[in-house]
């Protein structure tokens, strides 16, 4: 249960827990930078804790981690999140030191030049690992103009165009006027939490309600890319997109879907079939990117290179037996059943709770209702997952790293 202390600060209460997880989420993303300057947003995120008028780099952090605490950021294509973890007692301290980072960063010049090849070795990194660089790139081909069609990270020479001053002015010009929220949960009474935040500025905050715009996204036709790359597998992604997550006859029918098929869990059927019956891969599973206005759904495997023929027409055929068959509904109960508990999992985990309950509030106004979604998820039938499945699985986009031959 998550509750209002302000129009712009929200509160989940969880006894007998002695921490507290704060998390403080701009409307923001990388589908918001800059033209040519692709990842300032990511950029900004890391330049953030390089210091404040207060503080210098390591002084920011040892104010959290003396008491044991964990101070951590990120960035997602629509949003940009602060977060700490702290015991309780000092949550005035960390208040404090968040209220810093949001309004007082300084960007100094030397220590962004060193960020900036901290990032590129980020870049380098995720290059150097195609699974991370395969799903990094796979919607520059899902979309072929707009925000979300590059890397949250950038690119190398987008990364070199960006200078603290580009960083300072989207931070006092953009972000400082931007829509934003602040969320805590911990065992505190909310009367604890509120003598805590009258010790900050936070409550005289006003709550800014600017959305900033962003390039309008073209979705690009259907397509298969085999691209070379200097690796001893096969890594392969299908996808396509889809509709409104916050349209739950849309998103959960193909949450579902994505779940049964490799969520991640033993018994997934792409898992059962690629991995244990075939040993053609180690690593399959499924994705569901969402966006406030779409999703892009999709689904990974690592395979040895002489099953991708084989691997890939099992995928396809799975896909169009969804489209084809209906469900028994004893199989839509276990499946069902399943996709409960694994939420009912993740609800435990605070910095999942809050993310959530934020992107509600942000997107939708209002925060995430289990017991709407579960009653929309309870009503769902055999036909709504058939249905899903005809209108999302009919056109794929294919992206697959191949070895390059050594003949």
């Amino acid at each position: 249960m998550i509750e209002p202390l302000h129009p712009h600060i929200w509160y989940a209460w969880r006894p007998q827990v002695q921490s507290t997880y704060i998390l403080f989420v701009w409307n923001v993303g990388s589908r918001h930078d800059p033209p040519s300057q692709e990842g300032l947003l990511h950029f900004l995120e890391h330049t953030l804790f390089k210091g404040t008028s207060h503080r210098r780099a390591q002084a920011l952090f040892d104010q959290i981690e003396r008491y044991g605490g964990e101070l951590n950021a990120f960035t997602t294509k629509d949003k940009v999140a602060i977060e700490i973890r702290i015991a309780s007692p000092h949550l005035t301290k960390a208040l404090r030191l968040l209220w810093e980072l949001v309004h007082e960063a300084t960007f100094p010049e030397a220590e962004v030049e060193k960020e900036r090849q901290v990032i590129l070795e980020e870049i380098a990194m995720y290059e150097d690992i195609p699974e991370e660089s395969l799903l990094d790139h796979f919607e520059e081909q899902v979309f072929s103009a707009g925000g979300l069609r590059h890397p949250i990270i950038g690119y190398p020479q987008s990364i070199e165009r960006i200078t603290a001053q580009s960083l300072r002015a989207f931070y006092e010009e953009q972000l400082q006027s931007a829509k934003w929220l602040l969320l805590l949960s911990s065992g505190l009474s909310i009367k604890e939490v509120e003598k805590h935040l009258k010790h900050t500025p936070w409550l005289h905050k006003s709550p800014y309600w600017t959305v900033l715009a962003s390039v309008p996204e073209a979705i690009a036709p259907p397509t298969t890319l085999h691209l070379p790359r200097n690796t001893l597998q096969v890594h392969l992604a299908i996808g396509g997109i889809a509709g409104l997550p916050y349209d739950r006859k849309q998103s959960l029918p193909l949450q579902l879907l994505l779940y049964e098929l490799g969520g991640g869990h033993m018994t997934s059927r792409l898992n059962l079939i690629l991995r244990e019956r075939y040993g053609w891969c180690y690593s399959v599973y499924t994705f569901f990117h969402t966006y406030p206005e779409r999703s892009v759904w999709g689904l990974y495997a690592g395979l040895s290179p002489t099953a991708l023929e084989k691997a890939r027409a099992f995928i396809l055929r799975e896909l169009r037996r969804w489209m084809e068959h209906p469900i028994s509904s004893s199989a839509l109960y276990r499946i069902r059943r399943a996709f409960l508990g694994r939420q009912t999992l993740l609800s435990e985990n605070p910095a999942h709770l809050l993310y959530l309950h934020a992107r509600y509030i942000l997107d939708q106004g209002a925060p995430f209702s289990e017991a709407e979604w579960k009653e929309e998820l309870m009503s769902l039938t055999p036909s709504h997952l058939q249905d899903a499945a005809q209108q999302f699985f009919h056109a794929t986009y294919e992206r697959v790293y191949v070895p390059i031959s050594s003949d």
